[in-house]
């Protein structure tokens, strides 16, 4: 890369995937133990074997990570949990309080509205994953990290030439 950094003028950058990438580690462990173990029917010798597997990531390899797209089950999970809970919150308060009224018909309206909610947070996400998402993980693909000082510079497409550079030109 033919640049320089803004901040400290150093031409030395790493691409954000590559730190992103070199940023994992797989952790694979094993240990065994003993212990003496102390209950109603006395003393007792007990030993054990542990095997742990896992991946280990960095500070910096979490902080350069890309963006990513929203859960749709997750939305729709967590939002029908929250109607049950919220029901059930909301019902006991009638039993409780004994508001009398028409309140079922109150609660069916609290049902509707807040599946309305749910719908429209699912649009958003549906918008987010298809219009913001792409855009924002095209900037992270073209990112740099400067060497030195950490600084991050988005390198330009060379359909974006017209605008002003985020990068400058090496001085001659």
């Amino acid at each position: 890369m033919n640049t320089q950094c803004q901040q400290c003028g150093s031409n030395e950058f790493t691409k954000l995937s590559l730190i992103y990438a070199e940023g994992f580690s797989d952790l694979e462990a094993r240990s065994r133990g003993w212990g003496l173990i102390v209950g109603n029917g006395g003393a007792d010798l007990g030993f054990g074997k542990f095997r742990t597997k896992g991946e280990i990531q960095t500070k910096l390899s979490q902080r350069v990570s890309p963006p990513h797209k929203w859960s749709y089950w997750k939305i729709v999970f967590w939002g029908l949990i929250g109607l049950l809970v919220l029901e059930f919150i909301l019902g006991y308060a009638d039993s409780f309080l004994r508001v009398g009224g028409n309140f079922n018909q109150q609660l069916a309206w609290f049902g509707y509205t807040y599946l309305a909610v749910l719908a429209f947070i699912l649009c958003l996400a549906f918008r987010y994953n298809f219009s913001v998402f792409p855009r924002r993980y095209r900037l992270w693909d073209r990112s740099f990290m400067c060497r030195a000082c950490g600084h991050i510079v988005q390198v330009p497409l060379p359909s974006d030439l017209s605008s002003q550079p985020l990068v400058r030109e090496p001085r001659t």
